[in-house]
């Protein structure tokens, strides 16, 4: 079975514009050489702000080669600047959720499930998550449990309890 470990959550540097803010290609070496061991690794990270009512979570990718090829491209930049837009206050910031080192080819199916997993986690927190695949909300919610609204009843609780949620 693959494990990943989570790494963060790391402040992301950025330069103000006259309107918004911006990640530039100095910001992004600042980044990896503050955090050179992460440049290398595989998995999945999610952008997000944190503010005085805790973190919100804007976009999920995943890198089966490094994060440093992937997190930080044009593209990726460009979801970025959507999200600076639209969050007027707050840091920027970033986890990385790691796959743990194994010997042989890198697990890309369990990168895949991961991410998978994160964008419906982030959709529940942030409905205005701005990845454009696997967002399919399903259909279905378990009260108190998955996709509710509204307060837990006593053996919604119990079964959270019980499954670790």
């Amino acid at each position: 079975m693959a494990s990943f470990s989570v790494k963060g959550p790391f402040n992301i540097p950025c330069t103000k514009m006259k309107v918004s803010r911006a990640i530039t290609a100095e910001n992004i070496k600042e980044f990896w050489e503050a955090h050179p061991g992460l440049a290398e690794a595989k998995g999945c990270y999610l952008f997000g702000f944190r503010a005085a009512k805790g973190s919100k979570p804007i976009y999920v990718g995943k890198s089966t080669n490094s994060f440093k090829s992937e997190v930080f491209t044009d593209h990726k930049l460009k979801k970025y600047s959507i999200g600076f837009g639209s969050q007027a206050k707050g840091t920027p910031i970033m986890f990385f959720i790691c796959l743990d080192k194994t010997k042989g080819p890198v697990n890309k199916k369990a990168i895949d499930e991961a991410e998978s997993y994160l964008i419906q986690a982030g959709l529940a927190a942030n409905k205005k998550l701005l990845n454009d695949k696997k967002t399919a909300v399903e259909s279905w919610s378990i009260g108190g449990i998955v996709r509710y609204k509204g307060k837990a009843s006593a053996p919604a609780l119990a079964l959270r309890k019980c499954i670790n949620l």
